[in-house]
């Protein structure tokens, strides 16, 4: 399931000005496919600076999301990789992989989660997504 939603949503750029930024370009095809409404992305960056870090799964990887009726439209999920990092608030971590989850309801997106938290466990596969230029297929084969 975490490779038939990612597919076609999959960015990788070199560097952000900052980790809202990284948001708003990981997130540009959930709002252009109607996964998610961009008052959506804003509810994260606003979720982030009221509850604090609560995205940052492990050390290099987040997995930004809000509530469903702050304006998901129909599940969905997006990948951004930034090859230089991005300092994210309130922690000492560097992100390098977004993944950027829009969920109907709490439910819905389990599976998709068990996927991704299987290949966040796997530091080896973690460690390489972070360092090496992957084209979207090898992203994609890696999960």
């Amino acid at each position: 399931m975490l490779k038939e939603l990612l597919k076609g949503n999959i960015k990788i750029v070199e560097n952000v000005s900052n980790w809202e930024e990284a948001l708003r370009i990981g997130a540009k095809s959930l709002v252009d496919n109607n996964s998610i409404e961009e008052k959506y992305v804003q509810s994260i960056i606003d979720d982030v600076y009221k509850y604090g870090p609560y995205v940052v799964l492990t050390d290099g990887a987040a997995m930004p999301h809000s509530r469903p009726e702050n304006g998901v439209l129909k599940m969905g999920m997006s990948f951004l990789k930034v090859k230089n990092g991005v300092d994210f608030y309130k922690t000492d971590k560097k992100v390098y992989l977004f993944f950027i989850l829009a969920a109907e309801n709490s439910d819905k997106h389990q599976e998709a989660i068990s996927e991704l938290a299987e290949f966040l466990c796997n530091d080896e596969k973690l460690k390489k997504m972070i360092k090496e230029d992957l084209t979207e297929e090898e992203i994609l084969s890696f999960l």
